[in-house]
């Protein structure tokens, strides 16, 4: 059984980061429950988490997680791992490297680490690109 919701993740990232952290990360989970295929909760008892995935051939995919102590995880390498069609993996790459100027490709960036949100999202045309491209993933990703 998870231990954590949106109340209960959102009570804790106020307490751990800063106000304009919580506001991003507000607005990450209310997309992620209007818009995921399946909400993941976590279960820890320090640090609470909540993933978003998506369904695909492959069964259901995570794209990405948030964390209470305002990390944000890209599963890219995951994904590669699963064998999703590359054109996938590569606008999803794109997208990130583009919107938040980080190198994701295999050879520099070999496991999907979080980042602190912090140092990705520092405008709300950010939050708005980052949701695009989820949402597009997605869609690929029913095809």
């Amino acid at each position: 059984m998870a231990k954590w919701n949106p109340v209960t993740f959102i009570q804790s990232a106020k307490a751990h980061c800063p106000a304009h952290v919580v506001n991003v990360l507000e607005e990450l989970v209310k997309f992620t429950s209007e818009e995921a295929d399946l909400v993941s909760w976590g279960r820890g008892d320090e640090t609470g988490m909540v993933i978003f995935k998506a369904r695909s051939d492959e069964g259901l995919l995570p794209l990405f997680n948030l964390t209470t102590d305002g990390q944000v995880k890209f599963y890219i390498n995951y994904l590669r791992e699963k064998q999703v069609a590359k054109e996938i993996i590569r606008d999803y790459q794109l997208k990130m490297e583009s919107t938040f100027l980080l190198e994701l490709d295999a050879d520099v960036y070999p496991h999907d680490i979080g980042h602190p949100v912090d140092d990705l999202f520092h405008t709300h045309n950010q939050i708005e690109k980052f949701k695009h491209a989820i949402q597009g993933v997605t869609a690929r990703l029913h095809q």
